[in-house]
Parts: C-alpha cells; sequence; structure tokens
C-alpha cells in the first residue's frame, strides 16, 4: 500500500467518522453551529446585551473661562428669536 493510498484511506475514515458522529448527534451540532456562527458575526449585529451601555468620555480642559457677556447686546433680539408667526 503506498504512502498516497494510505493518506486517502484515513481521509476516507475521517469523513466517514464525522458523518457518523453528525448523524447521531443532529440537536447538539445544530445548536453548536448556530453558536459558532453567532459568534463569527456577532460584531456585526451590534446586539445591545444588559450592562454595555454607553461609555462617555469627559476631557478636563486646564485654564477655561467662560466666553463674555456681550453687555451691548440685549437678550431677546429679534435677530436670535425663531420665527413662528
Amino acid at each position: 500500500m503506498t504512502l498516497t493510498e494510505r493518506l486517502r484511506e484515513k481521509i476516507s475514515r475521517a469523513f466517514y467518522n464525522h458523518g457518523l458522529l453528525c448523524a447521531s448527534y443532529p440537536i447538539p451540532i445544530i445548536l453548536f453551529t448556530g453558536f459558532c456562527i453567532l459568534a463569527c458575526c456577532y460584531p456585526l449585529l451590534k446586539l445591545p446585551l444588559p450592562g454595555t451601555g454607553p461609555v462617555e468620555f469627559t476631557t478636563p480642559v486646564k485654564d477655561y473661562s467662560p466666553p463674555p457677556v456681550d453687555s451691548d447686546r440685549k437678550q431677546g433680539e429679534p435677530t436670535e428669536q425663531p420665527e413662528w408667526d
């Protein structure tokens, strides 16, 4: 028996045993396959899970002072009011 024939026999035996396993336990194999597909596609699905809410990052700004208030402008000028009429 040559090396090619032995390799072909081992590969054939492996596929046959795998087929027997899948035929013997169809429900666990289907569930395992579905879990693997879900795990591979999870980053694409963006499924929200409990406790994975958005995270808010704040960056402190040093030496911040609010902008000066213009005293010559009156609050509520017509240019600042929305035109609802």
